[in-house]
């Protein structure tokens, strides 16, 4: 597990700030015109009769926390809770926290992904943040995540995602995380000077799931010729973001899914003998 734990009364010699994310402790929810009830500023995939994303009380330290879980209707569907929101940091947040209960199904998993962003500069990328919970926690528990940042700029934008289902994908999988918060102290790592990329890499695109648009980054660390390609469940090319020669470096492409339906893809990078696979979830 990606995670250091420790106690409440241990986390004092690092300043923790709630007042960047929206809604950090799920207190506040709204329903809307469908009968959809969902915490405010975050989006779901809350759409009767899927219902993925509830309330739960009592709350860690209020009355409300948020339940993400996996739902069966005929098919079985992922629970998502997504918070994106502008916010120009004073300083780069390098730790980020939450109070978690969780229910996990064998072989089954449940992540806490978090991006910052200044600009379309990445400040800590979601597939460096992607933080894995793989245990069950009965009561709620106290979890840090380090924040693995690799930009000097301070972020102004942030981007938070609370997720099930993405092992077995099995119902009965359940996350409740209350009193979410970023935490401020010694960068887990800085890289102030661009490098060449010693390691051929496919990032997870950033935001996942999205509508319309999301970006897709990757490492070369030599130049050649290069494909980057999105398909659809059935093997049916749906977009081409390169197709040509490209220099070593780090590199990123932008995929509109204006004309594409809600559901799964995968995008494919190939480059030389290197070959690798993501999925992406367009929601509409």
């Amino acid at each position: 597990m990606k995670s250091l734990m420790c106690a409440a009364a241990l986390v004092v010699c690092a300043t923790m700030s709630f007042s960047q994310i929206p809604n950090p402790g799920f207190e506040n929810w709204a329903t809307d015109v469908d009968g959809n009830n969902n915490p405010v500023s975050w989006e779901t995939i809350n759409s009767f009769p899927i219902v993925s994303v509830e309330p739960v009380t009592p709350g860690h330290g209020g009355t409300y926390a948020m339940k993400v879980k996996t739902v069966d209707l005929t098919v079985v569907t992922l629970g998502f809770a997504i918070a994106q929101a502008p916010y120009t940091f004073a300083e780069t947040p390098t730790k980020f926290s939450a109070w978690v209960k969780s229910t996990l199904m064998p072989g089954d998993t449940a992540l806490i992904i978090v991006a910052l962003m200044r600009g379309d500069s990445v400040i800590a990328a979601t597939d460096s943040c992607t933080f894995k919970i793989d245990s069950s926690y009965a009561q709620f528990t106290y979890l840090e995540f380090p924040i693995a940042v690799i930009s000097s700029l301070i972020p102004d934008s942030l981007y938070v995602m609370v997720a099930t289902g993405l092992g077995a994908s099995q119902v009965g999988t359940e996350l409740i995380v209350d009193d979410i918060a970023f935490i401020f102290g010694n960068p887990t790592s800085v890289s102030k000077e661009p490098i060449l990329p010693d390691l051929f890499r496919l990032a997870q695109n950033y935001p996942n799931p999205f509508n319309p648009s999301t970006e897709i980054s990757f490492d070369l660390p030599e130049s050649g010729i290069t494909t980057l390609e999105v398909y659809d469940l059935l093997g049916r090319q749906v977009a081409t973001l390169v197709s040509g020669f490209l220099s070593a470096g780090t590199h990123t492409r932008t995929l509109n899914a204006e004309h594409l339906p809600s559901g799964v893809y995968v995008y494919q990078l190939r480059s030389g003998s290197f070959q690798a696979t993501r999925r992406l979830m367009v929601v509409k």
